[in-house]
């Protein structure tokens, strides 16, 4: 009962504050205050304002304000999400007035990984994840389907993370798992990395994919053009030092040899076709090439040079096909995949971003009714 009657007395001395400072909150205290009078012996109220204290200090948070407020609670994962600034000290009030969280946040910590979108932005309030030991399984599979899925706040609330010493060295097992996979080694590298935010700890196979994309990068900016043969002996030295599979890499490296004139003769044999393809068939096949490739729809020339590696061009169709419709949230996916694929990480972010914004956009349209 003594400590009934001391809350009550907060709840009285700080009411005219919250008026002040909290108008949106002003009927509620004063709500609380009427009830407080008519029924002081209520169980109710201790409840009430306990919920009303963890609305005031939430709403003391600038950037989730509005949606605590109206108890949005999309609206604050939306805004919680988007906000760069941090309050550490707001986990237990949050759970106070959103209690929908604090069930995600055990479905979470349970295997339930849908509910990651959810709880990723949390950090920011103080919370630190114990993450299930599958995770970074479940991680490494769904990354390589979904680039956007390792966006700032997911790499962030693993930093936080209790045991991110043991998340970072189950990513390493499952990317390793994946060693010959030549196709997936930018995503590969880019968790690798993640990993080693974690703990610190760089692998001999981050190294190594390092080296693969940086000599990837440095072969696809010369894939429209000539080399010498002293920058052809540089690469080729990258090349034969890698341990890695990189049959891609070989083919790159020989199609730029052969448009610059180099002999690699003594490395490959020469195909057959080479030796007998007789001139006047080989400029029809040209032609008939160039004029299937004229007619083409924009779209499919995109992913045939995408396929062609030459990237540089694929971007270029790209772009201009974004001219007509820059809301294509797939053109723009895969605009950001092949920025990706030059090592221009930073357009690739900004595409990315883009699709996120797009992707908001067309959800809400579909949302809200129409004129």
């Amino acid at each position: 009962m003594r400590a009934k009657r001391l809350f009550l007395a907060i709840v009285f001395l700080t009411a005219s504050v919250l008026a002040a400072t909290m108008e949106d909150l002003e009927k509620s205290w004063s709500d609380l205050i009427r009830r407080i009078v008519r029924e002081p012996d209520s169980d109710q109220v201790m409840e009430i304002g306990r919920k009303l204290s963890a609305q005031r200090r939430l709403a003391e948070f600038e950037p989730v304000r509005e949606a605590v407020l109206r108890e949005d609670l999309e609206g604050f994962i939306r805004r919680l999400s988007e906000t760069e600034q941090v309050r550490e000290d707001l986990l237990d009030e949050c759970f106070v007035l959103f209690p929908k969280l604090k069930e995600d946040v055990m479905n979470f910590e349970r295997g339930d990984f849908s509910k990651l979108s959810i709880v990723s932005a949390l950090w920011k309030l103080g919370y630190k994840p114990n993450v299930p030991e599958n995770f970074a399984s479940w991680l490494v599979r769904s990354f390589l389907n979904d680039p956007l899925l390792l966006e700032w706040n997911l790499v962030f609330l693993l930093r936080n993370s209790a045991n991110r010493q043991e998340i970072a060295s189950n990513i390493r097992q499952e990317c390793e798992r994946m060693k010959d996979r030549e196709e997936y080694y930018p995503a590969l590298y880019r968790l690798m990395v993640l990993a080693e935010q974690l703990d610190g700890v760089r692998s001999q196979f981050q190294s190594e994919l390092s080296k693969y994309i940086e000599l990837m990068t440095s072969l696809e900016r010369f894939s429209a053009s000539q080399i010498s043969e002293e920058d052809y002996r540089r690469f080729s030295r990258l090349f034969n030092e890698l341990s890695l599979k990189k049959d891609n890499l070989k083919l790159l490296l020989d199609q730029i040899a052969r448009r610059s004139n180099i002999d690699v003769a003594a490395k490959r044999p020469i195909l057959w076709f080479e030796k007998v393809q007789p001139r006047p068939v080989l400029l029809i096949s040209i032609f008939l090439c160039a004029l299937v490739l004229f007619f083409m729809p924009r779209k499919l020339k995109i992913k045939l040079f995408a396929f062609l590696r030459a990237y540089r061009l694929a971007i270029k169709l790209c772009r201009k096909e974004l001219e007509k419709n820059p809301t294509d949230v797939n053109l723009r996916t895969q605009l950001a995949m092949l920025y990706e694929r030059i090592g221009e990480n930073e357009k690739a972010l900004q595409e990315y971003r883009l699709i996120r914004d797009l992707s908001r956009m067309i959800k809400k349209d579909r949302i809200l009714p129409r004129a």
